[in-house]
C-alpha cells in the first residue's frame, strides 16, 4: 500500500528569517507557534509568500480567525459535518473546446470558475514545460485569489497572464478552453452550480487534441 500523501503546508504569519515574507523584529512570540501558523496547499502557500503586501499579518490573522469561527460553529452542536459532493452530468461535459484567440476571453471564462482541468502535449521539452506549466499555473492561480487581490495587484497578474499567452502563441502553442456545468449537492439536496474550466494547450497543427 502507498504511503499517505501529505499536501497541507504549515504557513508562518511572521517569518522567522530575516529576509523571509512578513518578518518583523519586535514580534515577541515563538514563531511555531500554532497562532502563528496556516495550514496552506502548496500553491496558496506559496501565493500567499510571494505576495506579502497583499497578504499581510493582519490579513491572515483574519482568515484563520474566519475560518476557527466557521469550523467552531461547525462543530459546537455536535453535528456530524458533511462535505458537499460534485456530481457530474454526462450532457455538461464538453464534447470539444473553443480555440481562444483573445487572453481576455479566458479570464472571463477563469472568473466564472471553481475548478480546472488541465491538458496539454505529452512530448514537451525542458524548456515547454516551463512555458506551459507556468501559464497553467497563473492561471489556476488568478481564479482561486482574482477577487481577493488588491486591485494593483489584480492588474499586474492580468499584465503577466497576457503575457505568457503571447508567448505562448509565439512557441506554436494554442490554447482551447470551455466550461463544464456541474452540480453541488449537500445532504441530497442541490446546493448551487458548480463550474469546472477545460483547458488545453496544444501545438498549431494538431488542434484536434481538445475534441479528446
Amino acid at each position: 500500500m502507498d504511503q499517505h500523501a501529505i499536501v497541507g503546508e504549515e504557513c508562518h504569519i511572521i517569518s522567522g528569517s530575516s529576509d523571509g515574507p512578513r518578518f518583523d523584529p519586535n514580534f515577541k512570540e515563538s514563531v511555531d507557534d500554532i497562532s502563528n501558523l496556516l495550514l496552506l496547499c502548496s500553491v496558496h502557500h506559496k501565493m500567499v509568500d510571494d505576495q506579502p503586501n497583499s497578504y499581510t499579518p493582519e490579513k491572515l490573522r483574519k482568515i484563520k480567525n474566519d475560518h476557527e469561527k466557521w469550523v467552531e460553529s461547525k462543530l459546537k452542536n455536535g453535528e456530524p459535518f458533511k462535505l458537499p459532493e460534485v456530481h457530474l452530468k454526462r450532457s455538461e461535459i464538453p464534447r470539444s473546446l473553443k480555440k481562444i484567440n483573445d487572453c481576455k476571453e479566458l479570464l472571463g471564462l477563469v472568473a466564472k470558475s471553481d475548478a480546472f482541468y488541465h491538458q496539454y502535449s505529452d512530448d514537451l521539452s525542458k524548456d515547454e514545460v516551463e512555458l506551459v506549466g507556468s501559464f497553467l499555473q497563473m492561471v489556476t492561480d488568478w481564479g482561486d485569489f482574482s477577487r481577493d487581490m488588491e486591485p494593483l495587484e489584480r492588474v499586474r497578474s492580468e499584465f503577466e497572464i497576457k503575457e505568457s499567452f503571447k508567448e505562448l502563441d509565439r512557441n506554436g502553442f494554442l490554447v482551447f478552453a470551455a466550461l463544464e456545468r456541474q452540480v453541488l449537492e449537500k445532504d441530497n439536496k442541490i446546493a448551487s452550480d458548480f463550474y469546472a474550466l477545460h483547458i488545453a494547450i496544444v501545438r498549431r497543427g494538431d488542434e484536434n487534441i481538445q475534441t479528446k
